[in-house]
């Protein structure tokens, strides 16, 4: 018996939601990344290390393809009309707005305080140099925040960069809940006013 396509396909196959995600999470990738881009390159000065950018920008590609992937399989995400693939959407520009306000904030030597981005990446070292210290690593510090060489220092910078990916992930994700949480109540109350009308 053939299986019939999903009917959050029947209009788009994944041939012609990819390139559309792709340009989505692209963009918003980038622009949410910029807070960290920033405080790395610059605060940092990881800019003079080729190996910390490569690093860096290979862990927002990792990323980028990971969630094109994810929203252009069958299923909710992939249907623009779907509750849940809304509340990403209205997550991700949430996020967009702070990762905005972020980058105003960086302007400001002060105002770096003020950057989530920052919290969480000290959140992410201190997690990963406990983890390398529980697992005997001889270097209490070997997740650092600064100059790093070589193939080792490529891998430690890409695996900071998307452990705290994954970390702002998981915040995107309680934020999308609050944002479903959202959209079902505007959805009820529209529903209850057309029957009000009747």
């Amino acid at each position: 018996m053939p299986v019939k396509a999903g009917p959050s396909m029947n209009t788009s196959t994944f041939r012609t939601v990819f390139p559309r995600q792709l340009r989505f999470w692209t963009f918003h990738c980038l622009l949410n990344a910029l807070p960290s881009i920033g405080i790395a390159l610059f605060f940092l000065q990881l800019w003079r290390n080729s190996v910390a950018v490569a690093a860096i920008f290979f862990a927002i590609g990792t990323f980028i393809l990971l969630y094109t992937t994810v929203t252009s399989l069958n299923g909710p995400l992939a249907d623009e009309k779907h509750l849940l693939s809304r509340s990403l959407k209205l997550g991700v520009t949430i996020r967009a707005w702070i990762s905005g306000i972020s980058v105003l904030l960086l302007l400001t030597l002060k105002g770096i305080l003020f950057v989530p981005d920052l919290w969480c990446g000290i959140i992410i070292i201190n997690i990963l140099n406990r983890v390398a210290s529980l697992s005997g690593a001889a270097n209490q510090d070997l997740f650092r925040p600064g100059p790093d060489h070589g193939i080792a220092g490529f891998i430690r910078i890409y695996a900071t960069t998307m452990t705290e990916g994954f970390f702002i992930t998981f915040l995107l994700i309680m934020i999308s809940f609050f944002a479903a949480i959202f959209l079902q109540a505007l959805d009820r109350k529209r529903v209850f006013a057309v029957a009000d009308q009747r």
